[in-house]
């Protein structure tokens, strides 16, 4: 019986249980395991290439970063900022600057530095907090070219010092085209004074260094990249932005040993100029043995179109308007109020104004010129009015400035009315906001920039103002963004 069974066996009568079906082999479960193997590792590989997408979008300041995003055209060159378009920031002056960055340690220093290139290379798109910007006067110790090795890639550099507290030091970048780097490098010479003001100099903060000596240094660059002429040297020089970065090159842009070279020119200066003082007019602290030279910013004045005598300057960026011959003291004429658009209000006859020796009549339109936003420089002198005694003109509100962004105003004059708060306030121009109803209303997106004459100064920040037919902004531009954002430029034209 046993051999029968035994013998049944071999024959494949009866099978074990446990075994792989017949066809299959273990060569199969082998196969099995490598692909699984294979998925395995495309699945880790994309998940490794979307966390290196994050890291690359997110960290710009990185070279590789940089090169990856400026390769697929991912990132923008640092652009000019107008100075009501700058980005929300702080004006820190050396103490503040010292007690901020004087006691951080290592691992802070290095991510505050992180922070701040970031958001200069993303254009502070978004801006990570508010932007450091650096206030004070500051004496020129020595100044450096910059060559394509460098971070900024065109230009001068120039190691400052602080006349408020010495431990605290700046190299100011001076971004420019290589045809004038030479007449910029010669102007910027030591001793002299740098003045960075709130109403026109922004110098951002893009990076900190604590030098071995316990003095620290900051890398500045004024994102408005204005002009400037010296006190003592002939010849302005106007500043750009960069056209690319060399993010691998590092920041700061000056080393140690040439720190120590500015160091020691500026105290060879000082001795020199202390010398000179003496053997001129005798002994005299060493704080005033000379007078320094200041670095002044320079605003480019705006072309005026020529007048009749007497009558006030027209800017360039308003419609040309026609004015009449004089007519005898004895004839009344007729000075018309800005009116709505619908209905045409009728004009009440008043005395001849006495701001305009000779009569205005109302403006025809002609070609449009060239626009040209107040935030330019501009004198502050134009021709004010008495409230309700302006030149005929459009009355427009809030909402009605989108749809005239984009027809253009076609040479017409234009007046603004309405409630408004102010959000930004300096020198003699302040941002305004209309009220905000709700999201996505057709004001939530204006921006009202105010210049103020003369003898006017702008409201503080916070402030609520008030214009109606009588006492409107006359409108000067209004530019549109690719964002949506539009820019509304306009003057006050009216007495108090």
């Amino acid at each position: 019986m046993s051999a029968e069974f035994g013998d049944k066996n071999r024959r494949g009568w009866f099978k074990d249980p446990d075994a792989p079906p017949s066809g299959r082999s273990t060569k199969d479960d082998g196969g099995l395991f490598g692909w699984t193997v294979i998925i395995l590792v495309f699945i880790g590989i994309a998940v490794a290439c979307w966390i290196g997408s994050f890291y690359i979008f997110g960290h710009p300041e990185k070279p590789l970063s940089h090169q990856v995003l400026s390769r697929l055209k991912k990132i923008e060159p640092p652009r000019r900022f107008e100075l009501t378009a700058a980005p929300r920031g702080e004006f820190l002056r050396a103490p503040e600057l010292l007690e901020r960055y004087g006691a951080l340690k290592p691992r802070q220093l290095a991510r505050t530095n992180e922070t701040l290139i970031r958001n200069y290379i993303r254009n502070y798109k978004p801006a990570d907090g508010l932007v450091p910007y650096v206030l004070g006067t500051f004496t020129i110790l020595d100044s450096f070219e910059l060559t394509g090795g460098d971070f900024f890639p065109s230009g001068v550099v120039a190691i400052a010092q602080s006349k408020e507290n010495p431990d605290l030091l700046i190299e100011q970048v001076f971004c420019a085209d290589k045809r004038v780097v030479p007449s910029l490098h010669r102007t910027l010479l030591t001793g002299l004074d740098l003045d960075l003001k709130r109403e026109n100099e922004l110098a951002a903060v893009v990076n900190v260094e604590r030098l071995h000596d316990g003095r620290v240094k900051l890398t500045t660059v004024s994102i408005l990249y204005p002009s400037y002429e010296s006190a003592a040297a002939d010849g302005t020089f106007s500043l750009e932005p960069p056209q690319e970065l060399n993010v691998g090159a590092g920041l700061p842009v000056v080393d140690a040993a040439r720190t120590r070279e500015a160091d020691a020119k500026h105290e060879h200066y000082r001795q020199r100029a202390l010398l000179a003082k003496n053997k001129a007019q005798g002994a005299k602290p060493v704080d005033t043995v000379y007078a320094p030279q200041r670095l002044m910013r320079v605003e480019k004045p705006i072309a005026v179109e020529p007048s009749q005598a007497d009558a006030a300057p027209v800017p360039a960026a308003t419609p040309v308007e026609l004015v009449a011959a004089a007519t005898p003291a004895s004839v009344e004429m007729e000075v018309r109020a800005a009116i709505p658009v619908e209905p045409l209000v009728a004009a009440t006859p008043q005395p001849t104004p006495e701001v305009s020796p000779t009569p205005m009549l109302e403006p025809t339109p002609v070609e449009e010129q060239a626009p040209k936003a107040i935030a330019a420089a501009s004198s502050g002198n134009w021709q004010v009015y008495q409230p309700g005694r302006m030149p005929r003109g459009r009355l427009l509100s809030a909402a009605d400035l989108p749809a005239i962004a984009k027809k253009g105003t076609a040479g017409e004059r234009i007046y603004l009315q309405g409630e408004f708060s102010v959000t930004a306030s300096g020198g003699d121009r302040a941002v305004l906001r209309a009220p905000r109803r709700g999201f996505g209303t057709r004001t939530d997106k204006i921006r009202i920039i105010v210049q103020y004459p003369n003898g006017m100064s702008a409201p503080p920040d916070g402030a609520s103002v008030t214009r109606d037919a009588r006492r409107p902004f006359q409108v000067m531009d209004i530019r549109e963004s690719t964002g949506g954002q539009i820019n509304v430029y306009v003057r006050e034209v009216t007495k108090p």
